[in-house]
């Protein structure tokens, strides 16, 4: 007996140490990150009939075309872009209306006109010839927001910005009666540049996000269409730590949704230097920050930095591991300065953080994102806070969410 106890004081001697040891490793590897679950709501074949979903140009060659989601109330709105329509779905989806072109779709089989019989009916399609469809927003008396691209013969060239002047906004009410369109300085104005996104605050406020190659522009409208502001954010006049010799690059802007403010995300990069020579060999990521502009001072009134998802690899051994940094894109803000950030990781992981401007971290999640089969994404937040998503995949797409907006409280407080 007194031999077992001797042979079992050497190896807890012994192996404690390794055990010890190889938990730190292990727990370096991944933070544990509680997962959120995924909802898969419905899902869209691909084809041109009216519930269908255009997303392929050839085989496995997805489209430049735009394809996007809002989400409103739980009434999803895609506008497909290759099949120039927009489509209302229930969240179970049913197809509720449709805004298409008679020329690129066959004629709506599940849905009538509006009026069937002298009557009217809750599911409706309405013809529209469109150019070509972009964005895609909703206000909350379900006027529809839709990007349209204007032809060669409307299109104005801007000598100062150097860019075709091409896109209007185009605007329908709930029952799929265009209203009117706005322009630059509002309804009826002159043609936007190309558009990167289209936003709706909480008070119905619309927000154009404009692109150039020396620029971004901001044009923000009130719910009836005049303009409220406008603003140029200069590339280079962007603003940068002043203890560092970096280079900043602008990956989004979005608005506020209660309070007149536009937030900028950045990414700073430097020069990477070999440690032992000193010589230069390249670029590294340094930090990311999130700035706020207040658009009636028109001064940056503060910013927060991001935190870095750093996680360590493992290799072939214990022993053999590396250090990855997963960045950060700016996806969606929600009421009360929360900031909807998305990080994709391996094995079809995506991080969520959601942070408020203080740089508190309200949370962090894992989600299911199966990026080694999806062929294309974009991702919508909602004014509630709710993070849905389109994934089209190489034989139907589906429309996702997440319940994040249990994770922020209520909101609308």
């Amino acid at each position: 007996m007194e031999s077992h106890r001797k042979t079992l004081s050497l190896f807890l001697m012994y192996a404690l140490p390794v055990l010890l040891l190889l938990s730190v490793l292990g727990g370096c590897a991944r933070a544990r990150v509680a997962s959120l679950e995924r909802e898969d709501l419905f899902r869209l074949a691909i084809g041109r009939a009216e519930d269908q979903i255009d997303l392929f140009q050839m085989e496995g060659a997805p489209l430049n075309q735009k394809t996007r989601i809002a989400m409103s109330d739980g009434l999803f709105f895609i506008s497909n872009g290759s099949a120039n329509k927009v489509m209302e779905f229930s969240s179970y989806g049913d197809l509720i209306s449709l805004l298409y072109d008679p020329d690129e779709n066959p004629r709506p089989v599940l849905l009538q006109a509006s009026v069937v019989e002298g009557r009217m009916t809750n599911r409706r399609a309405h013809a529209y010839h469109f150019s070509q469809v972009g964005e895609v927003g909703v206000t909350s008396n379900k006027t529809i927001l839709v990007e349209d691209m204007l032809g060669d013969e409307r299109a104005v060239f801007d000598a100062d910005l150097g860019v075709n002047l091409n896109r209007v906004v185009l605007r329908f009410d709930s029952r799929g009666q265009l209203i009117d369109y706005l322009g630059q300085e509002g309804i009826g104005g002159t043609p936007f540049p190309y558009i990167e996104r289209l936003e709706v605050t909480g008070r119905d406020e619309i927000v154009v996000v404009s692109r150039t190659m020396r620029s971004w522009l901001v044009y923000w409208f009130t719910a009836e269409g005049d303009l409220y502001y406008n603003v140029e954010i200069a590339l280079d006049r962007l603003p940068i730590p002043q203890d560092r010799d970096v280079i900043a690059i602008l990956e989004t802007v979005l608005p506020d949704r209660e309070y007149p403010r536009l937030y900028l995300k950045l990414d700073y990069y430097e020069q990477a230097l070999d440690p032992e020579t000193g010589a230069s060999f390249g670029i590294d990521k340094t930090l990311s920050r999130v700035f706020w502009l207040d658009l009636e001072s028109g001064r940056y009134e503060g910013y927060v930095n991001l935190p870095a998802n750093t996680q360590t690899i493992s290799g072939q051994s214990v022993f053999d591991r590396q250090q990855v940094e997963y960045m950060y894109q700016l996806v969606g803000v929600a009421p009360k300065e929360h900031l909807f950030l998305l990080s994709r990781e391996d094995n079809d992981q995506t991080q969520l953080l959601i942070m408020r401007t203080d740089g508190r971290v309200v949370r962090r999640r894992n989600l299911h994102v199966e990026d080694s089969e999806i062929l294309y994404k974009t991702y919508h937040v909602s004014s509630s806070g709710v993070l849905s998503a389109l994934l089209g995949f190489e034989d139907h797409a589906r429309v996702v969410w997440w319940r994040s907006d249990r994770l922020v409280g209520d909101l609308s407080r």
